[in-house]
């Protein structure tokens, strides 16, 4: 071999790397939202499409029965406490006036809805909601009957997406493994945020003040799907690109994630674009069928009778908003919108040579053939 075949190996090997040596995607803030800024979010005000005995609100009626306020940077939204709803309770559920496919979604909160009977979630979902599951779901923050001490980080997808039991780089525990949102109990793939050294939910995070969750969705040629970080209200243990004022972020700076679905190649077709959304429901599908497991029909009775005549029990079901940034520009070839994915899934379980391989394999076979000749 001459060398004037060995340098264009080599180089050809070192191109084929570069998108993924280049993969420390920095992504650019595009939204922020604080106080007020979230009266500007669509108030839903229809029946609940997850069967829950609510009645949401829309803006007026909701400001009017102070379920909504907002002071400084902080907002709020809550269940109404009145002690008797015979024909569902009060509450809220917004979503984003604009939609958002790939980004890092960072939310500052200080208090997480708790108590039996609540379905809390924070949650990205597909903009055509007749047409769900088509579009794909990303539920950031949930729990249902504080059933579970820790977060909960889900996906639900048209197809039948799945990821492995164990994910040894996240600090999670998987729960369920299939994404698909036509499995019988329809759980998703769901990995509960118990790994990390500050709490996640419940009633310890809300005495702690709160915390920071950042979700990175890449589904780029080079993006890793989705991930989850969580940090204490802290400004001193955040990274340095999550404090206030920043307007670039860098999440492989952020060690280990409490959540990793690998699902960029294999599932991001299920993705498109999404609206952010808050929500209080009360019973539901998820919470009404969990309310015995949960410990509080033993306390309620009936999780329809606890919404109906127990509303003193509801003076923990709010939301306490501190601050919400978008970074959905940048993030190179992590990106979608710049780099689709065109791998195409695969049932077969027969494992993917990565293109990041073939080409340090043929850089280096190039490169020690030029220093041989």
């Amino acid at each position: 071999m001459t060398k004037s075949t060995i340098l264009p190996l080599a180089l050809s090997g070192l191109l084929a790397l570069q998108p993924w040596l280049a993969s420390a995607a920095t992504w650019n803030q595009t939204s922020s939202f604080y106080g007020q800024d979230f009266y500007k979010w669509d108030f839903f005000n229809q029946t609940d499409p997850t069967n829950g005995l609510v009645r949401y609100l829309p803006l007026a009626n909701a400001k009017y029965a102070n379920l909504t306020y907002a002071e400084g940077n902080t907002f709020v939204m809550k269940v109404d406490t009145v002690e008797q709803a015979l024909d569902g309770r009060q509450s809220i559920r917004i979503s984003s006036p604009d939609s958002y496919s790939d980004g890092v979604y960072v939310l500052n909160v200080s208090h997480v809805p708790l108590g039996c009977s609540t379905w809390p979630a924070f949650w990205t979902v597909t903009e055509n909601l007749d047409n769900w599951p088509v579009g794909g779901e990303i539920d950031i923050m949930e729990n249902a009957n504080d059933e579970f001490a820790s977060n909960l980080v889900s996906l639900h997808t048209k197809s039948s997406c799945t990821i492995p039991s164990s994910i040894s780089d996240q600090t999670g525990m998987v729960a369920y493994t299939n994404c698909s949102a036509y499995t019988p109990e329809n759980t998703g793939c769901r990995v509960e945020m118990n790994g990390t050294s500050t709490p996640t939910w419940g009633t310890k995070l809300n005495m702690a003040g709160g915390g920071v969750i950042a979700m990175e969705r890449a589904m780029g040629s080079t993006g890793s799907g989705v991930r989850v970080w969580y940090w204490a209200n802290d400004q001193a243990t955040l990274p340095s690109d999550l404090k206030s004022g920043s307007s670039s972020v860098d999440p492989s700076t952020w060690g280990t994630p409490a959540v990793h679905f690998d699902v960029a190649d294999n599932c991001h077709s299920d993705f498109g674009p999404h609206k952010i959304t808050f929500d209080i429901t009360l019973c539901g599908d998820w919470a009404a069928q969990s309310y015995i497991s949960s410990g509080c029909a033993a306390t309620y009775g009936a999780c329809s009778s606890q919404v109906a005549y127990n509303g003193s029990s509801y003076s923990e079901a709010y939301w306490e908003i501190q601050g919400l940034r978008v970074f959905a520009t940048g993030g190179g070839n992590d990106n979608s919108a710049k780099s689709p994915n065109t791998h195409i899934a695969t049932t077969s379980g027969s494992a993917k040579v990565s293109p990041f391989l073939v080409g340090l394999g043929t850089a280096i076979l190039g490169l020690a053939a030029a220093t041989l000749a």
